[in-house]
């Protein structure tokens, strides 16, 4: 039988840095983005509470992870075990438990980001007839998705507490998780995917000029690092031939994952806040001592 090792330090103390740091910079570009809403006076949106929903569950799935590690230093290898004779400590049990609980809160945080992005769409773009369908149906897609998804983190095994009694490993009553992974992985990337292109049409027939679409055209494409960080994600995470993905390779990326996505969300809202800093007294004293240098 293979006994169980913790992480390497080194490994586990980089994993929470990435980590720590992504979510840092989506929380503040949350904060930034109700700034932004309030200076300008626009008033907060649907959008908004959605992202400001996706940011505080980040929070708390990445809250539950670290507790995780906590109570079971060893949670990681022991949810990749396929060792059927392997007798699950307390701290296993709880590791297993909070596993579901982040899967779940994993399709809720993907969910509320992708549905605030299409609602951000559907405001700036509501006049365009065909857009504004193409925003519908993305939105029942990704709705399909986040549903789909949470019950099968929730079925994974039947009955669920098999889970924690005898891990994901078990064949007889639970299903192939690393399937699972793959899949719902590259369906959310083709939605990203769709998402990320949705705007470029609309753009182009809205009456701006020529530098500032490019702008908010690269603004949008920005959008391609989530794109890339889900592609990462499945696979580093998918074990071709396995039962169960690698939870040790695919963890920081699913985390990376989201926080990436709430920060590009936040992105096309920030011109307004820029501009302020723009014609702030410190950068033009700043600009003309460059130039007079």
């Amino acid at each position: 039988m293979a006994s169980a090792g913790a992480q390497p330090e080194s490994v586990s103390e980089a994993t929470l840095a990435v980590s720590g740091f992504v979510i840092v910079l989506a929380v503040i570009s949350v904060a930034l983005r109700f700034y932004t809403r309030v200076y300008t006076r626009q008033g907060l949106r649907a959008d908004d509470w959605l992202i400001l929903a996706a940011v505080v569950t980040t929070i708390v799935n990445s809250a539950l992870l670290l507790w995780g590690n906590c109570v079971a230093p060893n949670g990681l290898w022991v949810s990749e075990n396929s060792d059927a004779s392997y007798i699950l400590t307390d701290g296993d049990v709880m590791y297993f438990k909070i596993i579901v609980a982040s899967s779940v809160l994993y399709f809720t945080v993907s969910g509320t980001t992708k549905s605030g992005i299409l609602y951000m769409y559907y405001r700036i773009f509501h006049a365009d007839v065909a857009c504004r369908y193409q925003v519908f149906a993305l939105a029942g897609l990704v709705v399909g998705w986040w549903v789909g998804g949470t019950i099968g983190a929730l079925t994974s095994c039947i009955p669920l507490e098999w889970i924690w009694t005898k891990g994901f490993a078990d064949t007889t009553h639970c299903f192939n998780l690393n399937i699972f992974w793959l899949v719902t992985g590259i369906i959310e990337t083709v939605l990203d995917t769709l998402i990320l292109t949705l705007p470029i049409r609309g753009l182009a027939k809205l009456e701006l000029t020529l530098r500032r679409k490019f702008t908010l055209s690269a603004i949008f494409l920005l959008g391609g690092f989530v794109v890339v960080t889900g592609i990462v994600k499945v696979v580093t995470g998918y074990v071709p031939g396995g039962r169960l993905p690698s939870f040790s390779n695919g963890e920081v990326w699913v985390t990376v994952h989201m926080g990436i996505a709430i920060v590009c969300s936040c992105l096309p809202l920030f011109k307004p806040l820029f501009d302020r800093l723009m014609e702030s007294s410190l950068v033009i004293k700043m600009s003309t001592l460059f130039s007079k240098g």
